[in-house]
């Protein structure tokens, strides 16, 4: 398993800097480069060995991250250069797959269990924790619509009151955006937009504005426009080569700033000039 990752991981990132003429001539993006900086800022901590979800606390300038599937699930607070600052259990909950994080206006916070490399899964979930990392946990259902084979998903955010999930889509037939509203009734996801990208998302986030979100995949980070409160894949603005190994978190530090961290323990930040 782990050699067939390591194989799919690199030609995934050597199709991915092949170059922009896909993203600019078809899609509309613009090239990232003459618009963004990227530095490299700290490394991660021993205890965060397989970094798969990034949330950024600005009352206090810290970051909140956890682990990948089979992890302990445990949400670990760091300094923006990686220090550790806290651990916190999650006891009630439980880390099948644990693929990304988000957190809403009130600062509670939303982990999606839902990794499907399998394509098997029928129990993929959101976790909403309490601001106070508390006992209070909502588990909230994770269905995609009927007869669609149950796919593979790495990225979500939280924003108006829903949960946005984007597709893996290893097959390259492009990512899926599927919404649904926060709350612990089974409703369905519906699709609400499509775009033919040709790298794996596997990290999402959306900035405090609401009026942008990025895309992050191993070798490229996509930027849109969010425009009349509508997300989904009308208003592509950047696409960057990133080419820093094995990026799967990603979150805003404010409007026009990103962090984002690897599985090799390196955290970026990616600024627009």
């Amino acid at each position: 398993m782990l050699k067939y990752k390591i194989l799919w991981f690199l030609f995934n990132l050597k199709a991915s800097l092949a170059g922009y003429r896909h993203e600019v001539h078809e899609l509309g993006f613009q090239k990232g480069k003459k618009h963004l900086k990227v530095e490299r800022v700290g490394y991660l901590p021993k205890q965060v060995d397989e970094s798969s979800g990034l949330v950024y606390l600005a009352q206090d300038s810290t970051l909140l991250t956890h682990n990948d599937s089979g992890g302990a699930p445990h949400i670990y607070q760091i300094d923006l250069s990686g220090k550790l600052l806290n651990t916190y259990p999650i006891p009630q909950a439980k880390n099948v797959d644990w693929e990304d994080m988000s957190a809403d206006e009130q600062e509670n916070l939303y982990i999606g269990d839902i990794g499907n490399n399998s394509h098997q899964r029928q129990d993929l979930c959101v976790y909403k924790i309490d601001a106070k990392l508390g006992e209070n946990l909502l588990r909230i259902p994770i269905y995609y619509p009927n007869n669609q084979i149950i796919p593979d998903a790495e990225a979500m955010f939280v924003a108006q009151d829903s949960i946005y999930v984007f597709t893996k889509n290893l097959d390259k037939s492009g990512t899926d955006l599927l919404v649904r509203k926060v709350g612990s009734n089974a409703d369905t996801l519906r699709l609400k937009s499509h775009i033919n990208l040709r790298t794996p998302i596997t990290g999402a986030a959306i900035n405090p504005q609401k009026n942008k979100f990025v895309l992050i995949s191993y070798g490229k980070i996509y930027y849109f426009r969010i425009i009349e409160h509508q997300i989904d894949f009308s208003n592509p603005l950047y696409c960057l080569n990133f080419p820093h190994k094995q990026t799967e978190s990603i979150a805003f530090l404010d409007e026009n700033v990103v962090i984002i961290t690897n599985e090799q323990g390196e955290i970026y930040r990616v600024r627009e000039n």
